[in-house]
């Protein structure tokens, strides 16, 4: 229905959607409450980071929440890119976000993302290669797969990113990323043998820890 209409709310807000994009959940909006409270200082210019920035909705709600931040978001689609370019427009803080077209799943991916970044943030893809033919009709059948699936054990990008980290994040920075059901435990050990510390988790309102968070 949202790619029919061609766009979902977030966090309040209106945000195009096409098929080269996932359409917004309310689960994610678990990570714009996580970075709420991790970094409550709102005028303070954060450099943020959103790997596989998709629709924009958590990088552009983020600028939006603080208003002297610049991002950066990463997707390995253009047509994704330009999705996130639009959205950047419509919620006026185009001028604060930089779009760059790049993919985890090469080497030197992360070398055009520029300097150390105070939070980084993504909802990666999650979804075991396996079971996603047996998702709601709906989402595999029309949702891009290179958003859903994660790999054999649903984690492929995780450990790309865990590795990245400690290069992508400035002292004292912060690591904020989405997992699926029953993730959050194996994410939270790869956080910790990539260096990072470990902050508490965060739940969705269904109970789930969807949230793993974790900083330089």
């Amino acid at each position: 229905m949202a790619y029919i209409l061609g766009e979902r709310e977030f966090w309040g807000r209106p945000f195009k959607v096409s098929p080269s994009v996932l359409v917004p959940r309310p689960d994610s909006e678990t990570v714009i409450e996580a970075v709420l409270g991790l970094l409550p200082d709102r005028t303070i210019a954060w450099r943020i980071l959103d790997l596989g920035v998709g629709s924009g909705c958590l990088l552009l709600t983020l600028l939006r929440e603080y208003p002297q931040a610049s991002g950066t978001g990463l997707d390995a689609s253009q047509d994704a890119l330009a999705v996130a370019q639009h959205n950047a427009e419509a919620l006026g803080v185009s001028d604060r976000a930089r779009m760059v077209a790049g993919d985890w799943r090469k080497p030197g991916w992360s070398d055009a993302l520029g300097p150390p970044f105070d939070l980084v943030v993504a909802n990666p893809p999650y979804i075991d290669s396996g079971a996603i033919e047996a998702l709601m009709p709906e989402v595999a059948r029309f949702e891009p797969r290179l958003a859903l699936d994660g790999g054999a054990d649903g984690l492929d990008a995780y450990r790309r990113l865990a590795d990245a980290g400690p290069g992508l994040l400035a002292a004292g920075g912060h690591f904020v990323v989405e997992v699926g059901a029953g993730q959050a435990r194996r994410v939270q050990c790869l956080f910790t043998s990539a260096g990072l510390m470990l902050l508490p988790l965060w739940k969705d309102l269904g109970g789930i820890e969807r949230v793993v968070a974790a900083k330089q």
